[in-house]
C-alpha cells in the first residue's frame, strides 16, 4: 500500500513538472523580475516560456498610482492610449486567436494577461527646452509591462522602456502631445518583443 502511494507522488510530480516545462516557470511578484538590456528596451522572460501554449491574452490594467496630476483627465488618457495601442497591434500580429480588454475572459490555462505600472509621465519643462534646449527639460514617458498566466498570475515576461523627447527642442504645450508618441513607441517596441518571444522563445 505505501509502495502505490509513493508511486501516485512520483506520478504527480512527474505530471506538475510537464505541466510547468510546458507553461513555463514564472514568477509570483514583480519585485523579483530582473530586467536586462536588449534592443526593444530592458526585458524579463521566465524559464521555459513558450507562449504558443496560449489562445488568448487580455489588455490588464496600467497603474497610474503615485504619479503628478498632469491635469483633469491627462494620466487616464496616456494610460487608454497605451491599453489601446497594446490591443491593436497584439491583435495586428495574429500571434493570438483572441485580444480582448474583457475582464471576464482573464481566466482559463490558455489565457494570458498583459497589465504593468506606468511609472512616469511627464512634459518636462517649457522654459528650458525652449531656451536651453540640447535635450534639458525634456518629455519623458515610461512604462514597465508584464505579461502573466490567467491561471496562477505567474509573471512569465516583461518589458520596460523609458523614451523620451531627446534633443529636439520648442516643444512648448506639444510636449503632452509628444506623451502620446512617446506611449506608441513604448507599445511598438513592447509588442515587437512579444512577437519575437513567441517566434524564437527568446
Amino acid at each position: 500500500m505505501q509502495m502505490r502511494r509513493w508511486t501516485l507522488v512520483i506520478v504527480l510530480l512527474s505530471i506538475l513538472g510537464m505541466a510547468q516545462a510546458a507553461f513555463g516557470q514564472g514568477l509570483a511578484d514583480k519585485t523579483q523580475v530582473s530586467f536586462h538590456k536588449d534592443k526593444t528596451g530592458y526585458v524579463f522572460l521566465a524559464p521555459g516560456v513558450d507562449l504558443k501554449n496560449y489562445e488568448t491574452i487580455v489588455i490588464g490594467n496600467f497603474s497610474i498610482e503615485g504619479l503628478p496630476d498632469l491635469g483633469p483627465g491627462k494620466l487616464e488618457s496616456y494610460r487608454d492610449a497605451y491599453r489601446n495601442h497594446l490591443k491593436n497591434k497584439l491583435a495586428a500580429a495574429g500571434i493570438f486567436k483572441e485580444v480582448t480588454d474583457d475582464p471576464s475572459k482573464a481566466s482559463g490555462p490558455k489565457t494570458l494577461v498583459i497589465w504593468g505600472d506606468i511609472l512616469t509621465m511627464h512634459p518636462g519643462s517649457t522654459a528650458k527646452r525652449m531656451f536651453v534646449g540640447l535635450g534639458a527639460g525634456k518629455a519623458v514617458a515610461e512604462i514597465k509591462t508584464y505579461v502573466s498566466a490567467a491561471d496562477g498570475r505567474m509573471i512569465l515576461l516583461g518589458h520596460h522602456l523609458r523614451p523620451t523627447s531627446g534633443m529636439r527642442g520648442g516643444y512648448g504645450s506639444d510636449a503632452f502631445a509628444w506623451l502620446y508618441e512617446g506611449v506608441d513607441r513604448i507599445s511598438t517596441f513592447c509588442v515587437e518583443y512579444i512577437k519575437r518571444v513567441y517566434s524564437t522563445g527568446k
